[in-house]
């Protein structure tokens, strides 16, 4: 399993705004570039567009949660995958995450659509996939889940189950279907 885990502390601002999040049912939505959790420093941000969260909950009633960054790189000419996970217990989140940079996913960098850059040159970094999402729409059941976002779950939640004992299978595994 490829990808480079770095290992983050939060605080209580942090900690809570990940909470909330957990709290809603299992399934994923787009977040809107200002919605991005704080957990993503603000040098990091200026650089993602959108992010999906994706909840999904375990047997033994575990939440695992994953912000699954579209950070964007011009040089590259691409649409890198960037997630941040995290597991949050009934008695609330743990006290750190994890990034996982430079994955080997399938669909963890993705070419942008026609039109992208002409928008971002004009309007800046931020929004194109929540307002134009390439499924069509901005949440939906786990099952739904696009590939390349799938993807990144499972390859964050083996990361964190290799790291946290606690956690049984997550559910989004099965989340892996065609775009």
């Amino acid at each position: 399993m490829a990808g480079e885990p770095s290992y983050v502390s939060i605080d209580e601002v942090q900690r809570a705004q990940i909470e909330e999040f957990a709290r809603a049912s299992p399934g994923w939505q787009v977040l809107p570039h200002e919605n991005i959790p704080l957990v993503f420093p603000e040098t990091f941000r200026a650089k993602i567009d959108s992010a999906v969260a994706i909840v999904s909950g375990t047997p033994s009633g575990v939440t695992i949660l994953v912000f699954n960054a579209l950070r964007v790189e011009p040089k590259a000419d691409a649409i890198d995958h960037e997630p941040f996970g995290i597991v949050v217990l009934q008695s609330g989140a743990s006290t750190g995450g994890m990034f996982l940079h430079h994955g080997d996913w399938e669909g963890r960098t993705e070419q942008p659509p026609p039109g992208f850059w002409d928008i971002t040159i004009a309007s800046g970094v931020g929004n194109y996939f929540y307002t134009n999402p390439p499924s069509g729409t901005t949440s939906g059941p786990l099952e739904t889940l696009l590939r390349g976002h799938a993807n990144a779950f499972a390859a964050v939640a083996e990361r964190l189950q290799e790291r946290t004992k606690v956690i049984a299978a997550p559910k989004a595994r099965e989340a892996r279907i065609e775009e």
